[in-house]
């Protein structure tokens, strides 16, 4: 199991008690170029992470070499942006679904959800995704209902 999830917070209790451990995800992949080169934040985050599951803290453009090395481990790779989700899929990430699990209220945003919004370039990386084939999802939990991004965007119910 391959999950790419866009979150703005990035690693709290929602992604460790809600998706890793129920899904079995055996290792967590924060990738961030910002987070990655501060050793304070990265240890922060990995305190969230239960012992039971490998935690890189990474940056973008090493996460598919690091898909390669974790040799078929149910993963998740979050993101704090869509544009760094579609960032990772032009460098090669192949998955075919994108999980936006909240994105902050912030000036200049759009609301698709609440706990979804999104910035002009957020939309413009959502549409990219859309024209390379990926499915761009609304979902908080795995068993949360789905939100189609791209249909509410367009006002599709």
């Amino acid at each position: 199991m391959h999950i790419l999830r866009v979150d703005d917070r990035l690693i709290h209790g929602q992604v460790v008690a809600g998706w890793a451990r129920p899904l079995g995800i055996n290792a967590l992949i924060l990738a961030s170029d910002t987070i990655c080169d501060d050793e304070w934040a990265c240890n922060a985050y990995r305190l969230a992470i239960p012992e039971e599951i490998e935690f890189h803290c990474i940056h973008l453009s090493q996460c598919t070499e690091m898909i390669a090395v974790l040799d078929n481990k149910d993963h998740m790779i979050v993101v704090a942006s869509v544009r760094e989700a579609c960032r990772l899929l032009k460098q090669g990430l192949k998955i075919k679904e994108v999980y936006i699990g909240g994105l902050s209220y912030h000036d200049g945003t759009r609301e698709i959800a609440p706990y979804i919004h999104l910035t002009s370039d957020d939309i413009d990386a959502v549409v990219q995704l859309f024209h390379m084939g990926i499915r761009v999802i609304g979902k908080q939990l795995p068993n949360s209902s789905t939100i189609d991004v791209v249909k509410k965007l367009v006002g599709v119910k």
